[in-house]
């Protein structure tokens, strides 16, 4: 099992953002966990045409940015609640949680 995961990451490894950024490159050099998920799960949006503004975390998108423990992704989640302000996260109870690319419709904004 473990030898298809690795061959699974190689190869998401060498998908890229635009131009040659690739998934290994942002595990490299971008040291925030939260900013890899976003930048990864941005480019699995831009993928589909049209380009998507929700996407389903998966196992997939969790490896792709390099977060590998529950207890990283949670504290990523409530980092994309608390600080950063186009996307929120729809936790869904049992599923996978779901990352949106716009404003937080139940969020009171000061107007």
């Amino acid at each position: 099992m473990s030898d298809r995961r690795d061959v699974q990451r190689a190869k998401r490894d060498k998908l890229f953002l635009k131009g040659p950024v690739s998934f290994g490159w942002i595990k490299q050099n971008i040291p925030d966990p939260t900013a890899r998920l976003i930048l990864v799960a941005r480019a699995f949006m831009n993928m589909s045409y049209p380009a998507k503004t929700s996407l389903a975390l998966s196992l997939k998108e969790w490896d792709s940015a390099g977060i590998n423990n529950s207890d990283q992704r949670s504290r990523v989640l409530k980092n994309i609640d608390k600080d950063v302000k186009d996307y929120w996260v729809e936790r869904r109870p049992g599923r996978t949680s779901v990352l949106h690319h716009s404003l937080n419709p139940n969020k009171k904004t000061l107007e």
